[in-house]
């Protein structure tokens, strides 16, 4: 039903939204668990019933972490200037992108990984994630807006 290929797209898809090595293979594992439990569904194609359970399961855990975030620690702000060089233009290490991924949400990380790593059209990322297309344009202006202020608020600090 699911070939090789397809469970390591589901597995990067997995991890493109959890930023984590094992919390994506769990993720797929809950998933396919509840594919295969009866009744099973009837669908032409799995994937995107598989691709919206891992994705509704990784906002169930970023909520209830986000929950034991605000409560550990109530309030904490940084305050970051923005830097006016274009997002396409900064340099960065790997180091430095592993530090951003991890605080922008996990919708945010879907939106990047269908739109930048897999390249899908902003028309099929809407589709997939069943979201009006100019909702999803606002999301990424958002997204590159956030990213260009995390990116050269990390260069600031260590100039």
């Amino acid at each position: 039903m699911i070939d090789k290929e397809q469970l390591n797209s589901l597995y990067r898809y997995a991890l493109a939204i959890s930023h984590e090595p094992q919390q994506a293979y769990d993720l797929v594992h809950a998933a396919l668990a509840r594919f295969i439990e009866p009744p099973q569904p009837e669908l032409a194609d799995p994937l995107p019933y598989l691709r919206r359970s891992i994705r509704n399961e990784s906002i169930d855990i970023y909520r209830k972490h986000q929950r034991q975030r605000a409560f550990i620690d109530q309030h904490t702000e940084m305050a970051v200037e923005i830097d006016t060089q274009g997002l396409e233009k900064l340099l960065i290490d790997e180091r430095a992108l592993e530090q951003v991924l991890e605080r922008i949400s996990p919708e945010e990380r879907e939106i990047l990984y269908l739109w930048a790593v897999e390249g899908y059209t902003t028309q099929e990322v809407a589709d997939l994630l069943g979201m009006p297309k100019g909702s999803l344009l606002s999301k990424i202006h958002r997204l590159r807006q956030n990213l260009k202020t995390e990116i050269s608020g990390q260069q600031e600090a260590r100039l």
